[in-house]
C-alpha cells in the first residue's frame, strides 16, 4: 500500500475523499439549477429559483402592456435583462427549467396550460430588453408543440408601438417579468 507523504493516508482513502468532492459539487450545482414551479389549478404562473448566467431568478407570466408590467417601458433600467445575449439566455433557462413536462404539469406537451397562452399549440414568451424608438426589443421562449419546435435564442422579436401591443390581446403571448434573487454562490437568505 502507497501512502501520501502529506497526509499520512493510503490512495483508497484519497481515491475516496476525491470521489466524494466531485460528489457534493454535482449535488450542489444540481440542486441550483431546480426551478420550483408556481401552478394553481394546474395553470403555470410563473416559477423561481430559475438559474440565468450564474444568477437565480423568480419569473412570472402576465399579460398586460410592456408600460404598465416594466415600470413605464421606457429605459433599459425596466427591464431585469438590459441586452439580447443575457435575454436570451433568460429565455433559453424557460425551456430548460420551466416548460417541461413533469409532476407539477404538462407544460411542454401543453403550451396553453401557461398563463397567457390559451391555444393547445404553442406559447411565445417574451424577455423583453430594450425601447428603442417606440419599438420594444424582446428575445423570445417559443414552445412549439404542434410543430415540435422550441428554441429560446433565435433572432431578437421587435414589436412596434409599445404602447398599444398588449400581450393579453395574443391569446399566444405573455410577457416574462423576471426578479434577481441572489447569485449561485450566495447563501439563500
Amino acid at each position: 500500500m502507497r501512502v501520501d507523504v502529506l497526509s499520512g493516508r493510503g490512495d483508497d482513502a484519497v481515491m475516496r475523499q476525491f470521489v466524494l468532492s466531485i460528489v457534493l459539487v454535482l449535488m450542489v450545482s444540481g440542486s441550483a439549477s431546480a426551478a420550483s414551479l408556481n401552478v394553481v389549478g394546474g395553470q403555470l404562473l410563473g416559477a423561481s429559483g430559475v438559474a440565468v448566467g450564474g444568477n437565480l431568478y423568480d419569473v412570472q407570466f402576465m399579460d398586460g402592456t410592456c408600460i404598465d408590467l416594466y415600470d413605464g417601458c421606457d429605459e433599459a433600467s425596466d427591464f431585469t435583462f438590459t441586452d439580447f445575449a443575457s435575454a436570451s439566455l433568460a429565455a433559453q433557462a424557460l425551456l430548460d427549467q420551466v416548460f417541461l413536462d413533469g409532476a407539477s404539469g404538462n407544460f411542454d406537451t401543453s403550451p396553453h396550460l401557461t398563463t397567457g397562452c390559451e391555444t393547445t399549440t404553442e406559447c411565445y414568451s417574451h424577455t423583453p430588453y430594450e425601447v428603442a424608438i417606440s419599438n420594444l426589443q424582446a428575445a423570445l421562449a417559443f414552445n412549439g408543440y404542434a410543430t415540435g419546435e422550441r428554441y429560446g435564442d433565435g433572432a431578437p422579436i421587435t414589436w412596434n408601438g409599445v404602447n398599444t401591443f398588449a400581450s393579453d390581446e395574443a391569446s399566444l403571448h405573455n410577457y416574462a417579468v423576471w426578479t434577481h434573487t441572489r447569485t449561485l454562490c450566495q447563501k439563500a437568505a
